[in-house]
C-alpha cells in the first residue's frame, strides 16, 4: 500500500474535516463586509464615482450618505479606506501604527521620476526608520532651538522684502522658507529674493514634479504599473517625458548641494550644518553617507512647502477676518517693546498669536487628506474588514470641521476657539496636530516648522496691516476663499494690501534687517 493510500485510508476523514473548516473560515473571512461605500461595477470598480477634485468634500458626503465615518471604494484592484473622524484615525493610524505606517507604491513618483529615496513616501521599514531617526535627532524640540538665529534672520529679510514687493508675498514666503532650510541643512547662504537663487530654483522645479505625481492615481501608471515599460514616444506615454525632466531636477536637488558641502569639508571652508555634522569624522562611522545625502535632500520638501502654503492661508485669513488681526496686533503692542520687533522669546506671552497659528492650520489644512497609508496586514475594525495592502487615508479636513471637537462655526476663522475665557491656550481643545500627519508618519520636523511659522506670523502682524484692496469704484474686493485641489490645497490667487502700520514700524523693519545681516550665521 502506497503512502498516499495509507494517508487517505487512515487520515482521509480528518483531512476532509480540516480542509472543510479552512474553507468555511476563509469563505467567512472573505464575506466579512467592507466599510460602506458606493457600489462598485464589474471591471471598472468605482471609477465613475471617483471625485475629480476636492476629494475630501466628496468623502464627507459619502460618510453622511452611508451614515458612517468609515467608507471605501474600489478601483483597479485596490481597496481604499477613508477615515472621516478623529476616533477612526486615532484608532487605526495611531494605535495600530505598527501595521498602518507603510506607504502605497507610487509608480510615477518613485520609479519613473526617481523619488524612491524621499523619506515621506518611503515604505515603512529599516531604511525609513534609519532616515527618520536621523532627521528627528536634528529637529526635535531641543535641537530646533539651535537654528533660531537662521530663522530670525530669514524672517527679518522677509519683512524687508514685503516693503519692496508686497504683492509678491507668496514668492517671498518660498524664498524665506528655502533660505532657512538650505542654511541649516547645507550651510548655504541664499542670494536675496530680488535676485533669485539657483539652489532654490532647482528645488522648486523638482518639487513641482513631486506635487504633480504624489497624488496617488494622478497618473494611470500608478494603477497600471506595466505602462512604465512603454517607450516615451508611444501614444499615451508622455508621462515618461515629464518624469525624465522632473527626475533631472530631483537628482540635482539631491546631489549638488550635498557634494558642495563634501568639498568644503575637505578644504575646511564648510559652515556648521546638518550635513557637515553627520559627515564629521567622529560621526561618520555612525551614519552611512547615502543615508545622510537622502535625509538632507528630503528636508527641503519637508521644510518648505507646508510652511509656505500655511502662510499663504494665513494672509487670506487676515484679509477676510480683520477682527482677528486687530486682536493679534493689540496683544503684540501690549507685550512687545515699541523699539523692537517681536522675537522667539516673546512666544509664551503671545497666546493669541499661537491661537492664530492653530486656527490657520485647522481652518484650511494644507494637506486635507495627507499622504496615503498602506495597511500591511489583514485587519478588522468595528466589524469591518480592512484587507491587507489597502490604501488607508485620514480625512484631516473632516476632523478639523468637527463641531464636537472644535465648537461652533468650524467653517469660519475664529482663533478664540483655542483660548480660555481669560485668553490663555485652552488645554481642553486639541491642537491641530493632524496638520503634520498621523501615527509614525507624522512630520519629524514639525517643531522647527512651527518656530518658523510663528516668527513669520508674529513679525508680519506686528509690522504690517493686511487688508482687502478696493476696486476703481472704491468697493472692497472680497476674496472668494476658494482653494486648489492638489496634494497641497492652497488659496486661488487673490488681491490684498500689505502696508507697514506706520513709518516707525517701517524703520524698525529696515534697522532690524541690517543688524541681523551684519551677523555671520
Amino acid at each position: 500500500m502506497g503512502l498516499l493510500s495509507r494517508v487517505s485510508g487512515y487520515y482521509g476523514p480528518m483531512i476532509a474535516i480540516v480542509l472543510g473548516m479552512i474553507l468555511v473560515v476563509r469563505s467567512a473571512r472573505l464575506r466579512r463586509k467592507l466599510p460602506p461605500g458606493p457600489r462598485a461595477l464589474p471591471l471598472i470598480g468605482n471609477l465613475l464615482d471617483l471625485p475629480r477634485s476636492h476629494e475630501w468634500l466628496t468623502y464627507v458626503e459619502w460618510g453622511r450618505k452611508f451614515n458612517s465615518d468609515i467608507v471605501h471604494f474600489e478601483f483597479a484592484g485596490t481597496t481604499t479606506i477613508i477615515l472621516n473622524s478623529y476616533e477612526a484615525i486615532n484608532d487605526l493610524l495611531e494605535k495600530r501604527s505598527n501595521i498602518y505606517s507603510s506607504r502605497p507604491k507610487w509608480t510615477m513618483l518613485n520609479e519613473v521620476i526617481g523619488w524612491n529615496w524621499i523619506l515621506i513616501t518611503m515604505p515603512y521599514g529599516k531604511s525609513w526608520n534609519t532616515r527618520r531617526k536621523l532627521v528627528h535627532q536634528e529637529f526635535n524640540p531641543k535641537q530646533s532651538e539651535r537654528y533660531e538665529p537662521q530663522t530670525v534672520k530669514a524672517v527679518r529679510n522677509l519683512l524687508v522684502d514685503l516693503l519692496r514687493e508686497p504683492d509678491n508675498f507668496c514668492h517671498l514666503f518660498r524664498h524665506m522658507a528655502g533660505s532657512i532650510i538650505l542654511s541649516i541643512t547645507y550651510g548655504i547662504t541664499i542670494k536675496p529674493a530680488e535676485i533669485g537663487d539657483p539652489a532654490i530654483d532647482t528645488a522648486e522645479r523638482a518639487l513641482e514634479g513631486f506635487e504633480a505625481a504624489a497624488v496617488l492615481g494622478s497618473f494611470l501608471v500608478d494603477y497600471l504599473p506595466i505602462l512604465k515599460y512603454l517607450p516615451s514616444w508611444f501614444p499615451g506615454a508622455s508621462f515618461k517625458l515629464k518624469g525624465r525632466e522632473w527626475g533631472k531636477d530631483a537628482d540635482r536637488m539631491l546631489n549638488e548641494p550635498f557634494d558642495i558641502v563634501k568639498e568644503q569639508i575637505v578644504n575646511g571652508s564648510n559652515k556648521p550644518c546638518f550635513v557637515s555634522y553627520c559627515l564629521d569624522r567622529k560621526n561618520a562611522k555612525d551614519v552611512d553617507e547615502t543615508v545622510v545625502r537622502e535625509s538632507a535632500g528630503a528636508m527641503y520638501l519637508a521644510g518648505t512647502d507646508t510652511t509656505v502654503c500655511a502662510l499663504h492661508i494665513f494672509i487670506l485669513a487676515m484679509v477676510c477676518y480683520p477682527e482677528a488681526q486687530r486682536l493679534a496686533q493689540e496683544e503684540l503692542d501690549r507685550v512687545v517693546d515699541p523699539d523692537r520687533l517681536p522675537d522667539l522669546k516673546d512666544r509664551d506671552d503671545l497666546p493669541y498669536i499661537t491661537a492664530i497659528l492653530y486656527e490657520t492650520m485647522r481652518w484650511q489644512p494644507v494637506d486635507p487628506l495627507g499622504l496615503a497609508h498602506l495597511v500591511t496586514e489583514e485587519d478588522e475594525y468595528r466589524g469591518y474588514r480592512i484587507p491587507r495592502n489597502s490604501v488607508v487615508t485620514g480625512n484631516v479636513w473632516a476632523v478639523f470641521r468637527d463641531a464636537e471637537i472644535y465648537g461652533r462655526d468650524t467653517d469660519k476663522f475664529i482663533p478664540g476657539r483655542f483660548l480660555t475665557p481669560d485668553g490663555q491656550i485652552n488645554p481642553d481643545i486639541p491642537e491641530p496636530t493632524m496638520f503634520w500627519g498621523t501615527g509614525r508618519r507624522i512630520c519629524p520636523g514639525r517643531h522647527f516648522a512651527m518656530i518658523s511659522m510663528y516668527a513669520a506670523v508674529a513679525g508680519m502682524l506686528y509690522s504690517f496691516n493686511i487688508r482687502k484692496v478696493r476696486d476703481k469704484f472704491g468697493n472692497e474686493i472680497v476674496p472668494s476663499q476658494e482653494f486648489t485641489s492638489s496634494l497641497q490645497s492652497r488659496p486661488v490667487p487673490f488681491p490684498c494690501e500689505i502696508k507697514p502700520r506706520s513709518e516707525h514700524h517701517e524703520k524698525l523693519i529696515r534697522t532690524a534687517a541690517v543688524l541681523m545681516n551684519d551677523v555671520d550665521i
